[in-house]
């Protein structure tokens, strides 16, 4: 199994990537994980010398920069055919100075040809915290606006290179369980789902209590995607708001095999829950919701195939179904 992860500076990938290869290494799976990033710095120090400033590194030449990254890719063949099961991070695009550049000719990536694409995502506020601290992108004085827009292009990107191979590419945040891309990879069994509910109406700790315990029991059986890696704040900007819309709708529920709507009797049915189910039954995925007693309009009926009056009924249903936990050591 082979996975190809890109993300923009900054989103700590290297940090989630390690933190996956130790609960494969925990449950008897051994990952190798190739960073061309760090790959390309050990070049062009070797390449370069003492006069090397890595800070400035993508200062260099961009010839220079794609001939270097071409004989990267191409000395890793042998290495790449060797490992049963790996990972390699990079990026598409680095903003830099205010332009955009390709990070290395887009005709290599078919030397990579991984089984799937994993795009790590993170809030432009996390990410702008960390560039604000690197010697490398403090100077760079990048807005929030700008990070969300290289976040997008960066999934673009990828999800072009995906359709190109004709191979999977899912969208995760950097926040997520690491065991989310341990399922990927080797847990085949676990569906894809995405959880719904609507998010800016939770407001007391009782209730992100009750929601963060269903997710957890609902990563038992899926692999879930869980819109609370990655939370709006109270005060959010346009970007940020189309950012999130664009997540959640596609990259989320676009990318899941079934949404799980879940509904307390505290809070009010938003905009983005009712995006999301009519999404997901136009796209043929199954809804499901758990939700209190009550009588249900003909939308509802409509749009959600099952409706689950507790969480007790719906898990018992799960084991009915011959859904098994996954048993991963963490």
């Amino acid at each position: 199994m082979k996975v190809f992860v890109t993300c923009i500076s900054e989103v700590d990938k290297k940090g989630y990537l390690e933190e996956t290869v130790r609960i494969a290494k925990k449950n008897s799976e051994k990952v190798e994980y190739i960073s061309l990033g760090e790959r390309l710095m050990d070049h062009l120090k070797q390449d370069l010398g003492a006069t090397f400033v890595p800070r400035n590194v993508l200062s260099i030449d961009e010839e220079f920069r794609a001939l270097a990254m071409k004989n990267l890719i191409h000395g890793l063949k042998p290495e790449m055919k060797a490992h049963k099961n790996l990972i390699i991070s990079g990026h598409t695009t680095f903003l830099w100075k205010n332009n955009y550049t390709n990070a290395f000719n887009w005709k290599y990536v078919k030397d990579i040809n991984p089984d799937f694409f994993v795009t790590l995502i993170d809030n432009s506020d996390s990410i702008k915290m960390r560039m604000d601290r690197s010697d490398q992108w403090k100077d760079q004085k990048i807005s929030a606006d700008q990070i969300l827009a290289w976040q997008n292009i960066e999934v673009n990107i990828t999800t072009g290179w995906a359709q190109l191979l004709n191979k999977p590419h899912y969208i995760l945040p950097r926040k997520e369980a690491q065991d989310l891309l341990f399922k990927l990879m080797f847990r085949p069994e676990a569906e894809l789902v995405y959880a719904s509910f609507p998010m800016t109406n939770v407001k007391t700790d009782e209730d992100r209590r009750k929601i963060d315990d269903f997710i957890k029991k609902l990563n038992n059986y899926f692999a879930v995607l869980n819109p609370r890696a990655i939370e709006l704040a109270p005060r959010f900007t346009d970007a940020e708001a189309a950012q999130t819309f664009q997540r959640d709708l596609r990259w989320f529920t676009g990318k899941a095999k079934k949404i799980i709507v879940y509904f307390l009797p505290s809070l009010v049915f938003s905009a983005g829950v009712l995006s999301e189910i009519n999404h997901a039954f136009e796209t043929t995925k199954e809804v499901w919701m758990i939700s209190p007693k009550r009588d249900y309009g003909p939308f509802e009926k409509h749009l959600i195939n099952k409706i689950f009056f507790s969480e007790e009924e719906f898990f018992g249903f799960l084991k009915k179904q011959g859904y098994d936990e996954i048993k991963i050591k963490r």
